[in-house]
């Protein structure tokens, strides 16, 4: 039974006592507190009492912190996991993204900031479970996958008040609540689907990097993580059937799919959000030598963010299990990059791109020895 008082439940789960007491002395005053030593007690605690906030090693005897987190999640989809971890790399930072991480830092940990990253994921769970009810309310019995998509059953009237973004030219405060508001949304609508899930997070943080490697300003760079996690909610308008078939698509089929991208715009408008977001989702399949849709741009005639999401997706997809494929290698996935840059991707940002997995996984490999970097979500 969960306690009465209205504090949120925190789970602090580590092998090593002295993190897992430091953290739990800093957290007794604020939250009701629950530890574990293992992932198994950690999960016979979720069985018996609903948590709020999970904190994670990643390195533990017996079940391994990823392993935790897959059964955390069968278990609770909304519970928001931290990881705190000593030991990282480049591919527990995207298992963790995979399954809807909240945040991923290192030890020794800094207490204004873990105190400041808690208390931001109790209350993304709370708009998280708000967005949930209201879609749920609305949403058509058997899954919206195969009913007619219009604004108003994704964005309902009573969430008007929290979905009026502006065109983009507000404050720090209201980009930040426009994307805040596109993570949950697109997290909502991947959870049900182990083929999806985390696809639009990891298309955001690849994304990122290469926004900040062209030095990009704060307002671009937030709307291109934007348009990242909403880039692909036009397919909830079109049925599993055809997005996970397993096979080749008929032509009829692929025209059915070609139109997410319009559908996507049709369901943002009501969001009110700024020209450059639409335009990025509206054309992030758009191929570099003209040949692509919606409107067969070619090279610079295709926008900036959406010619960066193009590649954040593209390598995603192929790195990821797919129910017609499985994934590729890291190595075979950057080799259809190069491939094709110049034909469907813009070269200069493969270049760029293809430059920043190298150091990521440089740097992942020296911290591995040393303790993990801190990678914010």
């Amino acid at each position: 039974m969960a306690p009465k008082n209205s504090l949120a439940n925190v789970l602090i789960v580590d092998d090593e006592i002295g993190p897992r007491e430091s953290l739990r002395m800093i957290l007794k005053p604020h939250y009701n507190i629950f530890a574990a030593e293992n992932g198994n007690s950690a999960i016979q605690l979720l069985r018996q009492t609903e948590m709020d906030v999970v904190t994670l090693d990643i390195r533990m005897p017996g079940m391994s912190g990823i392993d935790t987190l897959k059964e955390i999640r069968l278990l609770d989809p909304d519970v928001m996991v931290i990881i705190i971890t000593g030991y990282g790399t480049l591919k527990s930072a995207i298992e963790a993204i995979r399954y809807g991480v909240f945040d991923y830092i290192p030890k020794p940990f800094n207490v204004p900031e873990i105190m400041c990253i808690i208390e931001k994921s109790i209350q993304r769970r709370k708009l998280n479970l708000k967005i949930k009810n209201m879609l749920s309310q609305r949403s058509d019995p058997s899954g919206m996958q195969d009913a007619p998509m219009d604004s108003d059953l994704l964005f309902p009237k009573e969430m008007k008040g929290f979905t009026n973004f502006g065109n983009g030219e507000g404050g720090a405060s209201e980009n930040q609540n426009c994307l805040e508001f596109s993570k949950v949304l697109a997290f909502t609508l991947e959870e049900k689907d182990p083929y999806t899930s985390g696809h639009s997070e990891r298309v955001c943080y690849y994304s990122d990097f290469i926004t900040k490697r062209l030095m990009l300003n704060p307002k671009d760079r937030n709307e291109i993580r934007v348009a990242s996690y909403l880039h692909d909610i036009g397919k909830i308008g079109i049925s599993n059937r055809f997005i996970n078939k397993k096979g080749t698509l008929s032509s009829t089929e692929w025209a059915i799919i070609k139109q997410h991208t319009r559908k996507s715009i049709e369901l943002l408008i009501p969001l009110n959000l700024s020209p450059d977001i639409l335009s990025y989702i509206h054309h992030h399949h758009e191929r570099f030598d003209g040949t692509g849709y919606p409107d067969g741009l070619s090279e610079d005639k295709i926008p900036l963010g959406a010619r960066i999401i193009a590649i954040a997706d593209a390598y995603d997809s192929m790195t990821s299990d797919r129910p017609y494929r499985k994934p590729l290698l890291n190595g075979e996935a950057k080799g259809e990059l190069i491939k094709y840059a110049g034909k469907q991707f813009d070269p200069q940002l493969v270049s760029i791109f293809l430059d920043i997995l190298k150091e990521m996984e440089e740097v992942f490999l020296i911290k591995d020895h040393v303790g993990a970097p801190s990678v914010s979500f």
